[in-house]
């Protein structure tokens, strides 16, 4: 198959979406979801002979006026998903998890309830005369009701356990939507972390490499590791040689209360793996307390895709982190927003190598090569800067 080729200019860019290619039936695709301040990311694996792929979400954005919900809705809708394998939370901040139910509208309005062939509406979808939600507020799904009807269902969620959590509403709602059909399993111990990967088929694989502060495979968590973002959840997708690495807000670099060397725990281990990422989903949106010069060499990404928003109180992507993946020898920076760096600040290295992209960041793969929605086709393993 020939496939368009759009290159990114050699300065910084702003570049319009372009329409989703077509998947081919062995390939990966990977859709880095333009989802403004917050994060998710949908994982679809090699189609089976009957057409069908193994479906993740990794992250679920976030709620209130962001409605990360609708986002995730009409990313699904475009794609005619009406299952989800496995909905992997990274970790329970806002941004990560308030899209599986959001406040936006209504209390409980949900991508993953649909009445009437409304996404992301609640009302009654096995018509018994009883709503989709139960309780004041609306934070309790009758277990009855989920994954009926027009629902989107889900096989199971998964996340890095009770330890530690902030009790918030988005993580109460979380355990009550999971815990509603009995499909939750938590990368809680040593063992399960260990044992659990998910088969998206065709021999691609999706591996956790951490959850709570465990690495894979490792005898002891990680020291000093107690924050929400210090305990993410790590995923790396492998098929053949092509990999890409997602971790919600992993950190590695000191930042106030936050000291754990977790990010270079994590690229060690898949540098003893003898994987390359290929493509790296920054961690933490591109803030200075990720993106260790260290994990980076140990990982060796050649693509680096930035989710942030545009109105973002913590300054992301950070010009400091920037610099870092520029001097890691990263081929090409897209962030999906602006964000609110100010790119003057970035040095002329920074900005032949970053590029705007106002939309989803879809990557395709057969397991040798791949292709950016925004850019062109790529060799795996293969790094242009590093020849």
């Amino acid at each position: 198959m020939k496939r368009g080729i759009v290159f990114i200019l050699a300065s910084t860019s702003l570049i319009t979406a372009l329409p989703a290619a077509a998947v081919e039936k062995n390939e990966v695709e990977i859709v880095n979801i333009r989802i403004g301040q917050g994060d998710a990311t949908l994982i679809r694996g090699p189609a089976d002979a009957q057409g069908k792929r193994v479906t993740v979400l990794f992250d679920a954005g976030d709620d209130q006026d962001y409605d990360g919900s609708r986002i995730i809705a009409a990313v699904l809708a475009k794609r005619n998903i009406r299952h989800i394998e496995f909905v992997v939370i990274s970790h329970y901040d806002a941004d990560h998890i308030g899209g599986l139910i959001t406040e936006r509208a209504r209390h409980g309005t949900s991508f993953l309830f649909g009445p009437n062939g409304v996404p992301g509406a609640p009302g009654d979808d096995d018509n018994d005369g009883r709503p989709d939600w139960e309780g004041q507020p609306d934070q309790d799904p009758d277990p009855h009701e989920l994954g009926r009807g027009d629902d989107i269902s889900v096989g199971s969620f998964v996340d890095r356990g009770d330890e530690n959590n902030k009790n918030t509403i988005q993580y109460q709602r979380y355990v009550k939507i999971a815990a509603a059909r009995g499909n939750r399993f938590s990368l809680d111990t040593q063992a399960k972390l260990d044992s659990f990967a998910i088969d998206l088929g065709g021999g691609a694989r999706m591996t956790p490499y951490a959850s709570a502060g465990r690495i894979r495979d490792a005898s002891a968590k990680v020291p000093k590791v107690d924050t929400e973002n210090e305990q993410s959840v790590s995923m790396l997708v492998t098929y053949g040689k092509f990999d890409f690495l997602v971790s919600g807000d992993l950190i590695g670099r000191d930042s106030g209360s936050e000291d754990a060397q977790v990010e270079r725990a994590v690229g060690a281990k898949i540098a003893a793996a003898g994987r390359i990422v290929d493509v790296l989903h920054v961690n933490h949106h591109g803030a200075n307390n990720a993106s260790d010069d260290v994990f980076l060499s140990q990982i060796k990404p050649t693509i680096a895709v930035i989710s942030h928003g545009d109105v973002d109180q913590y300054r992301h992507p950070n010009v400091n982190a920037l610099r870092r993946l520029e001097d890691a020898g990263v081929y090409r920076i897209i962030q999906t927003k602006w964000g609110t760096t100010d790119v003057a600040m970035s040095n002329r290295e920074i900005k032949d190598i970053q590029a705007i992209y106002q939309g989803d960041v879809v990557i395709t793969s057969d397991g040798a090569d791949y292709t950016v929605s925004t850019s062109r086709t790529y060799r795996a393993d293969v790094n242009p800067r590093r020849r």
